[in-house]
């Protein structure tokens, strides 16, 4: 383009901006440093105007690289011209850029000093999830600070304030590392230990039998058996000829002259052969209380048909169980222990 530009004396065919943010994101992709630092240089001594965009695009780069300090260089020179020209203020993305960089290498006090300038400096809206992301990042950089404490304190704020949190993300790995390293007694998520339980088995291993969880015809009033949901979160539904067509929530059950069936959600069933772990995350995946084992082996997870035969249900409550049952075991062993 430029030995074009310079033959025909055409300047309308030089790089513009676009064109070397596109280069800059391709160069730092590939974490070439050195022609990073020459089209940075080359950009800021040609004709080109660089506005927020394409200094947001040279700090980018520098970062892909490795390069904290010229992505400072460029965040500083952006901030001191910022203050004549008010549209070059940067967004909150170069905000959580640079701070993703400094909570890797547990530089503390420089993310908690850029999460606080974030809010007065930047400019447009600052989403929740960037919101969430700087505390994340502020707890990241605490951990590989050796500040557990610290650490700690973020991530139940953290808790409180986010709905879920995936394990495999990079808040679910600092997270992970946080719990390691404050022990069962200090977790802010209070973790539940089961020793008698292995999540390789098979879920047909700690179920219960069918008829044993007591199965409600699906045409009752609730009114004529409200007391039983104020023992057990959920009951699952029969008809006429013993099957399941439902599971009832105590929590759903919000009209008393109701038949169940209407306040019912279609049975979650899992064959019998489905290891525990996958039941459990099934149950948490669809925030609901039981699933309905089934022996059919040509279905996986889905609606009750009339060729799986319910052999039994799983439900959270069969955990909550083993979680009591393992902590009476551990009073009876160890005199003085506290509930």
């Amino acid at each position: 383009m430029k030995d074009e530009a310079k033959r025909d004396d055409n300047p309308e065919l030089l790089p513009d901006a676009v064109t070397y943010t596109t280069l800059l994101k391709g160069l730092g992709n590939s974490q070439d440093l050195y022609s990073v630092l020459k089209i940075v240089v080359e950009m800021k001594s040609s004709l080109v105007s660089i506005d927020r965009t394409a200094y947001t695009a040279m700090a980018d780069a520098f970062l892909a690289c490795g390069s904290i300090d010229g992505a400072l260089c460029i965040f500083g020179e952006i901030i001191k011209q910022a203050g004549d020209n008010k549209d070059l203020r940067p967004k909150p993305h170069l905000y959580l850029s640079i701070m993703r960089a400094f909570a890797t290498i547990g530089d503390f006090d420089m993310v908690r000093r850029l999460k606080e300038r974030m809010w007065p400096d930047s400019v447009g809206s600052i989403s929740r999830s960037a919101k969430q992301e700087a505390d994340e990042l502020l707890m990241e950089a605490a951990i590989n600070n050796n500040q557990v404490d610290v650490a700690r304190r973020l991530l139940r704020r953290i808790v409180n304030g986010k709905e879920h949190f995936s394990w495999r993300s990079r808040v679910g790995l600092v997270a992970l590392k946080v719990e390691t390293l404050s022990g069962f007694t200090n977790s802010p998520l209070r973790p539940h230990v089961f020793p008698q339980i292995l999540l390789n088995d098979p879920v047909e291993k700690y179920m219960i039998p069918f008829r044993e969880s007591r199965p409600l015809g699906a045409d009752l009033i609730l009114e004529n058996v409200a007391m039983r949901f104020l023992k057990d979160s959920a009951v699952p539904l029969v008809n006429d000829w013993g099957s399941c067509v439902g599971i009832v929530h105590s929590r759903d059950c919000t009209k008393m002259d109701s038949p169940l069936l209407s306040m019912a959600r279609p049975p979650l069933c899992v064959p019998c052969s489905t290891s525990l772990e996958h039941v459990i995350d099934l149950l948490l995946r669809e925030k609901c209380e039981m699933v309905v084992v089934v022996k059919s082996g040509n279905m996986y997870e889905g609606s009750y048909t009339s060729s799986s035969r319910p052999l039994g249900v799983f439900s959270l409550g069969i955990l909550s169980e083993a979680t009591a049952n393992t902590a009476n075991t551990h009073d009876e062993c160890v005199p003085g222990a506290a509930t």
